[in-house]
């Protein structure tokens, strides 16, 4: 069931950049996009515990059944099998992320999450701004949409990795409903 584009390569790498400049003048909104669920859940650590996003009942079936339940776990957690710049390259711009904390696990580190543990948010971050290093022209789209076992600490720590992992490049306009790639570009926004 694990299957790769056979291919494709980094043909997609640069799509945004060679948009026609009508494309490029036009809001944002109007664009297709194209972005990918639970996005980087293309691995899952089966030796972490079962994550707070599941029920409780979940959890328990993985206690009393551990091996079996996990190995059923991880073909539903992993819903893609594209690493983060496999997607980057096959044109994915929109990222949908769900993070939590590991409870058990001192500090404020957090990490992707679907039902199981993923990576590091962290590593998953300086992927993409490695990779918008090389595509000055390209844009991405961070849904952090989930949040589980996170507190007021947690948060501020994302937001500080944001600030550092991407820096100038984050775009910090609220009225997005007119933003268009001429605008991101000229302010070098990514």
């Amino acid at each position: 069931m694990r299957t790769r584009p056979a291919g494709i390569g980094n043909v997609n790498a640069d799509w945004m950049g060679s948009l026609p400049s009508k494309l490029s003048a036009m809001p944002l909104k109007y664009l297709a996009v194209p972005g990918s669920h639970d996005s980087f859940t293309f691995w899952v650590d089966v030796h972490a515990p079962v994550g707070p996003d599941q029920k409780a009942y979940v959890k328990y079936l993985a206690t009393m059944f551990s091996v079996l339940a996990k190995k059923v776990m991880v073909k539903w957690s992993m819903t893609q099998n594209l690493t983060f710049r496999e997607q980057l390259d096959a044109g994915i711009r929109y990222f949908d992320l769900r993070v939590s904390s590991k409870p058990s696990e001192p500090g404020s580190e957090i990490y992707f999450i679907h039902g199981l543990f993923g990576h590091k948010v962290r590593d998953g971050l300086l992927e993409i701004n490695s990779f918008l290093g090389r595509h000055k022209k390209e844009v991405v789209f961070l849904d952090f949409n989930h949040y589980y076992a996170m507190d007021a600490e947690h948060h501020v720590y994302l937001i500080h990795m944001l600030q550092q992992v991407f820096g100038s490049k984050l775009c910090s306009d609220c009225a997005v409903e007119n933003i268009t790639l001429n605008f991101l570009w000229e302010k070098k926004y990514q």
